[in-house]
């Protein structure tokens, strides 16, 4: 081996990037991109839990007992010590309202105070061991495994707190003064594992990343060697072509789900207690949307390597922005409206309402209609360009 001629080709190699500043730009970008993009989102607390909270505790006015006579409103001061930056609570006065925006999505959680609960604690104060301890109801939508946790924990944390600040003034211990947290669930239970809620945010980026993918290449591929032409100048429409490809590759897609899906199901034993049908049309407009998304941006490749720039492109902020690996309520607040303009948050959004919560087309129309618009937008924008090149 010549050492002359092995710097000769490295020289070679290094002048591509010459002649392809876009190329080179990529290199050095892409990789500052990433860091930052996961430097800011991953790993995040989870902030912003929209909570409902519900407080009928009449308390204990001052003067009317001789054990506190300054007074206790208990749900009060619990409510005042809960962390706002992990859970953004809306205050409700009826039970039934605050458990229905949870059961339709409105709110992750509602917290409820029974009238009685001051006096339910005093109670257990005064009397004999073996009182039922006072109740805080949590009504949770566990299909989200991280953010039930993390309502769990904040309200634990929270009650431990408020208990702490009156060990001074009932000269009791934290042992001494329990409060119970009754959990119930509009969905998923404490069973539900994280696979449960990963599996359809899987399948979703599987079509999404797949689909793009080998549009763009393919594309690409069929341009440079002449293919694309000759099917422009045949008697097929633009339309009819681009329909074409969408029908392949959304039958590509079901095939794809249907795999993964009972992958899931055999192996991991997920939970799917939706319309199963209805998770595959999703994928389907899934698959379309990002199928025109892979034509328009070939159009912007001149070859297979400058085609493959454009997949982390798209890949990483839906990774990251779409509530993939975890809740959009971790991600920062500056960045969340991001992901409003990511397909996948849509189709994510809209699998795992199905399979975890049941939901019909009723309460998941919104993303259907979003991933429509999308799938129409890309679909006429690649027949415009086909238009055009012809």
């Amino acid at each position: 081996m010549k050492l002359r001629r092995t710097l000769g080709f490295s020289r070679r190699a290094l002048l591509q990037f010459r002649h392809d500043r876009r190329t080179f730009a990529f290199v050095l970008i892409m990789p500052l991109l990433m860091i930052l993009i996961f430097g800011y989102t991953f790993g995040g607390d989870v902030k912003n839990i929209a909570v409902e909270i519900v407080n009928q505790d009449t308390g204990l006015p001052p003067g009317t007992s001789t054990l506190l006579p300054q007074g206790l409103f208990l749900a009060k001061n619990i409510t005042k010590n809960f962390d706002r930056n992990t859970l953004s609570l809306h205050e409700n006065t009826n039970i039934d309202d605050a458990r229905q925006k949870v059961h339709d999505g409105k709110a992750w959680a509602a917290i409820i105070f029974p009238a009685n609960f001051t006096q339910n604690f005093l109670t257990t104060l005064t009397t004999q061991p073996g009182t039922a301890h006072p109740k805080v109801e949590i009504y949770l939508d566990a299909s989200n495994p991280t953010i039930s946790a993390a309502v769990i924990k904040t309200i634990s944390h929270t009650i431990q707190i408020t208990l702490k600040e009156l060990t001074t003034t009932l000269n009791k211990t934290q042992i001494e003064m329990p409060i119970t947290i009754e959990q119930t669930y509009a969905y998923g239970g404490s069973d539900t594992r994280f696979i449960d809620y990963f599996a359809p945010g899987v399948i979703s980026f599987a079509i999404m990343m797949v689909t793009t993918m080998i549009t763009i290449i393919l594309f690409v591929n069929e341009r440079r060697n002449g293919t694309l032409q000759r099917l422009l100048v045949s008697p097929a429409s633009e339309s009819e072509i681009v329909a074409g490809y969408a029908l392949a590759f959304a039958v590509i897609g079901v095939f794809q789900s249907i795999v993964v899906l009972v992958a899931a199901i055999l192996l991991f034993n997920i939970t799917i207690i939706g319309n199963i049908f209805l998770a595959l049309v999703v994928i389907l407009l899934l698959a379309f949307g990002h199928q025109g998304l892979g034509i328009l941006l070939s159009a912007a490749a001149k070859n297979e390597m400058q085609a493959v720039q454009f997949i982390p492109l798209i890949l990483f902020p839906s990774i990251l922005l779409a509530g993939l690996f975890w809740p959009i309520e971790s991600i920062p607040s500056y960045l969340q409206p991001l992901s409003y303009i990511i397909p996948l948050r849509y189709g994510i959004d809209a699998e795992r309402s199905i399979m975890l919560r049941g939901w019909g087309i009723g309460e998941i129309w919104v993303d259907i209609l979003v991933l429509i618009l999308f799938a129409l937008f890309t679909l006429s924008a690649s027949v415009l360009l086909l238009k055009r090149k012809n």
